[in-house]
């Protein structure tokens, strides 16, 4: 019989120990032990942080294990993702060695910011043991703002924005910006976690103030504006610079007006490359044409041989009505379609135009109804080529109004072609399925919201929140762009409570395409 005087004291207290921590491993299930002695299975890693908080609902949830663990383990029952107690939906990607596992969302939370929680209950590891463990984060709300400001000086108002998304998914936002010499055009990208400048402020050299950007981006993802500039000579002249890695310069040896006739006022400039990144332009210009003075739309580009080409002759659907709010786009044969609002005897409609090809789109004019204002009209191109044309169209009351092309004919999103029954100014860009997503400025009471609607395939649907900082404040220009997720970012100008022009960008926080 064995007593404690037959083992030294020292001997006794290793045993006990040993035992212990065997009990130990054995009762623990967040460490996934295995009573019978195999492999234990731990979280080594995971993102989110515990307690992380402004995640954003595309980014991935990765958990690292010590050992591996095999795809058919991972089940909704093993492993969760809880918002409260409702399970959420994912999608799985195990590493090559079992250990990573990578869960990206498929079903969104109730609301934002929402509390989640990581649940493992369970998991058996291929070699053995299992784990039983579980971390928390917080997601960010609705609209997650890119940084503070993106013009670079707050003191300075900035306005009129024009935006696009290069290769790598970075936002780049041209605008009008005041400096002390007068408003000239700033360029800035958002590289992920800041805003920074390409080159600095610019005209075309003068004096004058420029304004009224717009922008496209080369293959390379660098920009090219098109603005425009006031002199009280010459009234409004359309300038094009690109930037090529190092400053700004023109098209040729030096910056000149492409108006037609330069002391014309012109406006309303939109630009598109081909696929030689060679720069097309079309813009509105008061001229004389056969005796009768009226906004005329004109649209030419640029080559290396030739400077630049401009077609004398204007595009108007009948050349002795006003044309304007020019819209261009470029399809994969280089033909440039373009969409103006044009005036007629029953009231204002769009005409779409290929202009390579010298054909309109559809016959007559897009409009709701007759004897209606249309102040705004955006146009995109869809996968295919073919236009997506947004619109508001009011009389007594406003509207939004969508439709596109399909190659014959243009069709409405559903059976209507109401997008929404409010809205007074609106950006408009396409998703990956070429549907349209708006971003619309509308009123409440002495309330100015920034709000975002966008097509689904079945039905419009609006967007949770609104984007702008403090509805009680003005809201100026705004523009909008859809990432690689489908999902949509705004930028706007918002007064900041003491009459400047501040502006902002924000990225809807949704889920991963």
């Amino acid at each position: 019989m064995m007593t404690l005087r037959s083992r030294p004291f020292r001997a006794w207290m290793g045993l006990a120990l040993a035992a212990g921590l065997v009990l130990a491993a054995a009762s623990c299930g967040s460490s996934g032990g295995n009573p019978g002695g195999g492999t234990t299975l731990e979280l080594a890693s995971h993102t989110p942080a515990a307690n992380a908080s402004g995640v954003l609902l595309a980014d991935a949830i990765t958990l690292t294990f010590n050992n591996a663990v095999t795809a058919a383990a991972v089940t909704p029952s093993t492993v969760k993702v809880l918002d409260g107690s409702t399970a959420l939906n994912y999608e799985k990607e195990l590493s090559a060695d079992g250990k990573t596992l990578t869960l990206t969302l498929t079903s969104a939370p109730a609301s934002l910011p929402a509390d989640l929680t990581v649940q493992i209950e369970g998991l058996a590891g291929s070699g053995g043991g299992s784990l039983t463990t579980s971390f928390s984060f917080t997601t960010a709300a609705d609209w997650v703002e890119l940084g503070g400001a993106v013009q670079e000086d707050t003191s300075n108002d900035a306005d009129n924005p024009s935006v696009a998304l290069d290769a790598a998914g970075n936002l780049v936002v041209a605008f009008d910006y005041g400096v002390s010499a007068g408003y000239r055009i700033a360029v800035r990208r958002w590289n992920g976690s800041a805003w920074e400048s390409i080159g600095a402020p610019f005209n075309s050299g003068s004096s004058d103030n420029a304004y009224k950007p717009r922008l496209a981006l080369d293959s390379t993802g660098k920009p090219v504006v098109a603005w425009v500039e006031y002199n009280a000579t010459d009234h409004n002249n359309v300038f094009v610079r690109h930037w090529d890695g190092s400053q700004w310069i023109p098209y040729g040896s030096s910056d000149t007006p492409l108006d037609l006739t330069d002391s014309d006022s012109t406006t309303s400039p939109a630009v598109a490359l081909n696929s030689n990144d060679d720069p097309a332009v079309a813009f509105a210009e008061q001229s004389l044409v056969s005796g009768t003075t009226a906004w005329h739309v004109y649209h030419g580009g640029y080559s290396s041989g030739f400077g630049w080409v401009f077609n004398s002759n204007p595009d108007n659907h009948t050349a002795a009505n006003d044309a304007l709010i020019p819209a261009a786009a470029m399809n994969a044969s280089n033909q440039m379609i373009l969409a103006w609002v044009e005036d007629s005897a029953s009231g204002k409609g769009i005409y779409v135009k290929n202009v390579g090809a010298d054909s309109f789109l559809g016959t007559g004019p897009l409009k709701h109804a007759d004897d209606n204002s249309i102040p705004f009209m955006d146009m995109e191109l869809n996968a295919d080529g073919n236009p997506v044309v947004v619109w508001r169209e009011q009389s007594n009351g406003s509207g939004l109004y969508a439709k596109y092309y399909d190659g014959s004919t243009w069709k409405n999103f559903g059976s209507s072609d109401l997008a929404t029954a409010n809205g007074f100014h609106f950006a408009m860009a396409l998703d990956s399925s070429g549907y349209p997503v708006i971003a619309y400025g509308t009123s409440s009471g002495a309330n100015i919201n920034l709000l975002v609607t966008r097509w689904d395939g079945a039905a419009w649907v609006a967007l949770p929140g609104n984007v702008n900082l403090d509805p009680t404040r003005e809201l100026y220009a705004f523009d909008c762009a859809v990432d690689g997720n489908d999902n949509p970012i705004v930028v706007w100008s918002e007064d900041d409570g003491s009459g400047g022009y501040v502006l902002h960008a924000k990225r809807f926080n949704g889920l991963a395409k």
